[in-house]
């Protein structure tokens, strides 16, 4: 920036240019603010190009000097086998609580505890038994079906009563059409001596009925 200061001319005089120190530091800092400029706008345009800047890319220039390890690599191994056996446990654990809510829905069942009633108040199967029959396990295993929709019912189960004789309550009823009642097949005592009661002959059967009181099974 320069400053003129004019005085009264005369016809020899011509205008006097007066400069000061604060004139050369303002230009010397716009001469500096002009280059920073110029460098930020060659960065930026370096970055649109896809470029970097030497300056930039001494920081990140790779060691001259090789690194050794003193130890040896952990050995990676396959998680294959180890997934396998998680998912083996995983599903045998299902089968099992399958299983286990299979049975008791069996277990459950109306003609199950009918059966075991009737068992109870049959002479022949206290001459086997003897008294107070009931299920030989806590929680017995119920075997075989119970199929109301195709007309067949065939299960069993283990008993035992006061004179410790284990014996497999077996019991079979089909429907062979539909819309009759189903007919008792197999009803028998089958002790593990070996002996043989045929609950059939009995006039004790087991006695399951419908919401609207009709026998289903009992013929």
């Amino acid at each position: 920036m320069s400053m003129i200061y004019r005085t009264p001319l005369l016809r020899w005089q011509f205008p006097l240019r007066i400069q000061f120190p604060m004139h050369n530091c303002l230009r010397q800092r716009s001469i500096e603010t002009k280059a920073t400029r110029e460098r930020q706008f060659h960065i930026s345009t370096s970055r649109n190009n896809d470029t970097v800047s030497p300056l930039a890319t001494e920081s990140l220039e790779k060691p001259k000097f090789k690194v050794t390890v003193d130890r040896d690599l952990p050995d990676v191994q396959s998680r294959t086998p180890r997934l396998l056996v998680y998912y083996s446990i995983f599903f045998s654990v299902m089968a099992i609580i399958s299983l286990g809510f299979f049975n008791y829905e069996r277990q459950q069942s109306p003609i199950v505890s009918s059966t075991l009633y009737s068992v109870r108040r049959s002479p022949a199967a206290r001459d086997l038994l003897g008294a107070n029959i009931r299920f030989k396990d806590a929680i017995p295993w119920i075997s075989g079906s119970l199929d109301f929709l195709h007309g067949s019912v065939d299960l069993s189960y283990k008993v035992i009563g006061s004179a410790n004789v284990p014996a497999t309550l077996h019991f079979k009823s089909i429907r062979r059409t539909k819309g009759e009642p189903f007919e008792m097949v197999a009803w028998e005592l089958i002790a593990e001596d070996g002996r043989r009661v045929d609950l059939l002959i009995e006039d004790e059967r087991p006695l399951i009925k419908d919401e609207a009181g009709d026998s289903l099974l009992g013929k």
